[in-house]
């Protein structure tokens, strides 16, 4: 018995209904293939819904907010001006020098934010892309990683709001030059690495509550651990017998925010082993990440 819908969050009604497509259900076991094919025809053919749910969501974020979209400003903003005090004043670490020659913990440390927002808004957000459309989903049929593509376009909007900042403070600091267009390319790996890793945590986080509180605490360690707040410089060469420094540059976390530093502070172009690291993990995580998801996809409705 066919029903009729009323339009999804103020979309036509002739995209509130998705049919389900039959390319991107392999004919095996209901597995997609991991493929770039199918990935970018499951965004494509519900273009409309994606756009939905971002904007759902941009509009939810603030909601009843007297300074609205400002907090997507003031709050890393208030977390430069603490740790730029605690890092820069306090225990006196000093930045290496930026293209221009000047020396600014500040924009040292906004650079690498930019970076570290994105991914870890893209891992927090993880665990309630799906929880948030459980009710409209057992109702009407759509890809559940329609949902989780609007999320990431949502996030990737206040991320660019934020990289335009950056980008604006150092054209005004005469901190700029052509490395500093590959920033985006960075940044656009960066999401892609996020949302592998959150593909993951999504569908764990469906059937165990737990891993939610087991994220948390993990992105809380790494955000301390990576060079974020800190130069790399002031990690010893090797501690306990391991070379802490060399583990600690290989990180993935650290080959983001040191090729956003190199094009957006030092104004130098990432090193092709560099380039090669971040496409090596965006693309290892994207694909184990989607294809883990799509396996488990079609069973989460009755999860949520």
């Amino acid at each position: 018995m066919e029903t009729r819908s009323r339009p999804f969050f103020g979309a036509r009604s002739d995209c509130s209904l998705v049919p389900r497509p039959r390319n991107l259900v392999a004919p095996q076991k209901g597995i997609r293939p991991v493929t770039l094919t199918n990935i970018i025809a499951s965004a494509s053919r519900y273009t409309p819904l994606v756009r939905n749910f971002a904007r759902r969501e941009l509009k939810a974020r603030y909601k009843r907010s007297l300074l609205g979209w400002t907090w997507s400003m003031l709050s890393p903003l208030s977390t430069i001006l603490v740790y730029s005090l605690v890092f820069s004043v306090f225990f006196r670490a000093s930045p290496p020098p930026a293209g221009n020659g000047s020396q600014n913990f500040a924009v040292f440390l906004f650079t690498g934010l930019v970076v570290w927002l994105f991914f870890a808004g893209m891992i927090n957000g993880a665990m309630g892309w799906l929880s948030s459309v459980g009710d409209l989903r057992r109702k009407v049929f759509f890809p559940p990683e329609t949902a989780i593509f609007g999320s990431a376009v949502a996030l990737a909007v206040q991320s660019a709001i934020e990289a335009g900042v950056l980008l604006l403070v150092m054209a005004l600091l005469g901190n700029v030059g052509l490395p500093t267009l590959v920033l985006p390319v960075v940044l656009l790996l960066a999401g892609l690495f996020g949302l592998g890793i959150g593909f993951f945590v999504c569908v764990l986080n469906t059937h165990y509550r737990d891993v939610q509180y087991l994220v948390g605490i993990i992105i809380n360690a790494v955000f301390f651990l990576v060079p974020i707040v800190y130069p790399i410089d002031i990690i010893p060469e090797r501690h306990w017998g391991l070379p802490v420094r060399k583990i600690v540059e290989w990180n993935p976390i650290n080959q983001f925010v040191a090729a956003a530093r190199d094009s957006a502070y030092l104004v130098e172009w990432p090193s092709a082993t560099r380039w090669l690291a971040l496409v090596g993990y965006s693309t290892v995580a994207f694909g184990l990440g989607w294809r883990f998801f799509a396996r488990r996809s079609m069973q989460l409705s009755e999860d949520m």
